[in-house]
């Protein structure tokens, strides 16, 4: 178990070796051993003379243990890697044609590694297992299901377009909540500043006159009292929720509760349960048209719905179709909650008309359209809110300063 630890972890060596037309030259590789790097200078064209391991710094652990893949990133990737495999290829040759300086970093030296695996007769879906910060499950199980069915070429096609929708989808969503998002963080943190370093500043000349302050001013040095003394402890407990909070969504029992949680919500509820929807439909449709199992097919797509609770109902699913039932029927019998009448009325139809495929296509672009027009309608409805939020908080605020103030003119005129 020790030596196939070591061996699947990436780690930089220095090289010195010659090049027939520069002489000698001196670099840095990644690769998953000293093998790997000799593999990476012949194809470089380099002669090489001695390779050593690099003892790596905290500060290099800290970057590399925040680097991540940009999803647009694996988008090229696989786009690339498809027309490579359709024209005929060789994987590891379609692999390696796919780096250049514009690639991300730590793609590139995940890709020298699923290289060297694939060289070594390791199929792509297992070496991309091997990366679960860049690969995600859906992508290794699909890029498996292709491998099994002989159609790799035409399933990475199909996975390419799959990123593209689903990348337009999110930008989608996160256009449409960047404003109200914005205007939230500013309102609350203008609310911070004023209760925590405007308000106090008028204190000592509050506290200064026998007027008796009105209620807003009180409740805002309350407030701002209450932070002074407890500081700590707010700090204290706001890190030790989120770490409780963190830790419960990494087990399988406190994401699946949360997941159930998010669902149940009034008004993101019905967007994340139409997302995943969409992502069930999408995957299982491009599986179906490029010869996968039915079977297998399900496997997958139950996996990608992006939603723990959703996809232990869709294992139900797979697990029934397993043991000789109709797809409709069994995603009906275990999903009636969760996808729509009509929904599972278009995929019985499908189903008896043997155009699943095309149905769960067109039910993945209407429940898309669902999904961009609820947000639509969300941030329509939520910018007057904010809107009004804010002004009550002005209005509070300017009350909270300016009264005390009047309160002081007034008692010195009459004096």
């Amino acid at each position: 178990m020790a030596s196939e630890k070591k061996t699947n972890s990436l780690n930089l060596y220095n090289y010195i070796a010659t090049n027939p037309s520069t002489g000698v030259v001196r670099g840095e590789l990644r690769g998953i051993g000293q093998d790997s790097v000799l593999i990476q200078l012949e194809r470089m064209g380099l002669e090489p003379i001695s390779v050593t391991e690099k003892k790596q710094s905290i500060l290099d652990m800290q970057i590399t243990l925040f680097e991540k893949v940009p999803p647009a990133q694996i988008y090229n990737f696989t786009r690339q890697l498809s027309v490579m495999l359709k024209a005929g290829v060789p994987i590891v040759d379609a692999l390696d044609s796919v780096h250049s300086e514009e690639t991300n970093a730590l793609l590139n030296r995940t890709l020298d590694v699923v290289i060297d695996d694939v060289s070594n007769g390791v199929s792509l879906s297992r070496a991309m297992d091997k990366h679960p910060k860049v690969f995600n499950s859906m992508f290794v199980n699909i890029v498996k299901a292709g491998e099994s069915a002989g159609v790799l070429d035409k399933v990475m096609f199909q996975l390419a377009d799959f990123i593209s929708h689903d990348l337009k989808l999110r930008m989608g969503i996160t256009q449409a909540i960047r404003y109200p998002s914005i205007v939230v963080g500013i309102t609350v943190m203008v609310g911070v500043f004023a209760v925590t370093y405007i308000l106090p500043r008028f204190s000592s000349l509050f506290s200064s006159t026998r007027i008796e302050l009105p209620l807003p001013t009180r409740i805002l040095l309350g407030i701002d009292q209450f932070m002074n003394d407890n500081w700590a402890g707010i700090i204290f407990f706001i890190l030790f929720f989120a770490f409780v909070f963190w830790r419960a969504l990494q087990t399988k029992a406190g994401l699946y509760q949360w997941h159930k949680f998010v669902l149940s919500l009034p008004i993101f509820g019905p967007i994340a349960q139409k997302m995943a929807i969409s992502r069930f439909c999408h995957v299982l449709d491009t599986l179906d048209r490029t010869g996968v199992p039915i079977l297998e097919a399900l496997e997958i797509a139950g996996k990608t719905a992006g939603n723990t609770f959703i996809e232990g109902r869709l294992y139900n699913v797979h697990s029934d179709v397993q043991m000789g039932k109709k797809v409709a029927l069994s995603i009906s019998t275990h999903t009636h909650d969760i996808f729509p009448p009509h929904v599972l009325k278009m995929i019985q139809v499908g189903e008896d008309a043997g155009a699943m495929d095309d149905m769960l296509g067109e039910i993945g672009e209407m429940t898309d359209a669902e999904v961009q027009d609820k947000v639509l309608k969300l941030t329509a409805t939520l910018e007057p809110v904010i809107t009004v939020v804010m002004g009550v908080m002005i209005l509070v605020l300017a009350l909270a300063i300016f009264l005390p103030i009047w309160d002081m003119y007034e008692a010195l005129s009459k004096g």
